[in-house]
């Protein structure tokens, strides 16, 4: 019967065919480990003999698509490893609307104090030699001059015991050289930043939550030179976000934008794995 040697062809051809993909595949994955570990100048610069013109196309066409990715993208994070979401309408946010009025007419208040319209006096004049004493250049010294200064500027007051909870949002000429709680600190370090000109988009006034004093917390966060440092009134000097993980964000703000904020676990430790080496 012709059945037999018909099924002995048919498995010759597909062992054939297997070993011929199977070769290829080596070949790809081999040529691809070459290409990968070359320069870009390197792999510009290779040559093959005309004969094998037709494998070269093939080959390149098949490592095209098998090669894999030089280069993995960083994850995008916000705030602390947060993923941030545009809008809500939080009891923090309200109070901030409600302060924003008056920081604004003080901020201009300073200004014409610095430009010889106004003179400088009371209050005034408080804030602007603090804003002086920092210095014009732009530099993590200057931010931790701030820091430093404002949280030596007033008294901790005993009656506010966590962010959100106090009755009043103090302007800072109301906080300066008083007494005041860490939303007041935090006020206070996002307009002397807007006068010593650092641009709002890369300003937030943000509440945290601090798990291990099991609190309420307010910061204020800037970015500067790629990265995001903290203004905290428990720390002498500006300190980067990675090192400040312990605070979990809640919410943020600028003049007149919200942001929510959500963490998991799982999330600081990708933001954190990320960064340690920055």
């Amino acid at each position: 019967m012709a059945l037999p040697e018909y099924r002995g062809k048919h498995r010759r051809k597909r062992g054939l065919l297997r070993r011929s993909f199977v070769g290829m595949v080596v070949k790809a994955a081999f040529l691809t480990g070459i290409v990968s570990s070359m320069s870009s100048a390197q792999a510009h610069n290779l040559r093959f003999s005309y004969k094998n013109k037709v494998r070269r196309r093939r080959l390149f066409s098949l490592v095209r698509f098998t090669a894999p990715n030089a280069t993995k993208k960083q994850e995008s994070f916000g705030l602390f490893g947060s993923v941030e979401i545009n809008g809500g309408n939080s009891r923090a946010f309200r109070k901030w609307q409600v302060v924003l009025p008056e920081c604004d007419q003080q901020l201009a208040s300073l200004k014409e104090c610095f430009a010889g319209n106004l003179r400088c006096a009371g209050s005034v004049d408080y804030w602007s030699r603090i804003i002086r004493g920092v210095g014009h250049s732009k530099s993590l010294r200057q931010l931790s001059l701030l820091n430093s200064y404002i949280n030596e500027s007033a008294g901790y007051d005993p009656q506010a015991i966590a962010a959100g909870q106090a009755d009043v949002w103090r302007a800072p000429l109301q906080f300066l050289g008083f007494q005041g709680d860490c939303e007041d600190y935090a006020i206070a370090k996002y307009f002397s930043l807007l006068a010593l000109g650092y641009e709002e988009p890369d300003l937030r006034f943000v509440v945290v939550k601090d798990s291990r004093r099991k609190v309420i917390h307010a910061v204020t966060t800037v970015q500067f030179r790629g990265a995001c440092y903290v203004l905290d009134s428990l720390r002498p000097v500006a300190t980067r976000e990675i090192d400040l993980l312990h605070y979990q964000p809640l919410v943020s703000m600028q003049r007149d934008l919200h942001f929510t904020h959500f963490r998991t676990a799982e999330m600081r430790q990708r933001f954190w794995a990320q960064h340690r080496n920055g």
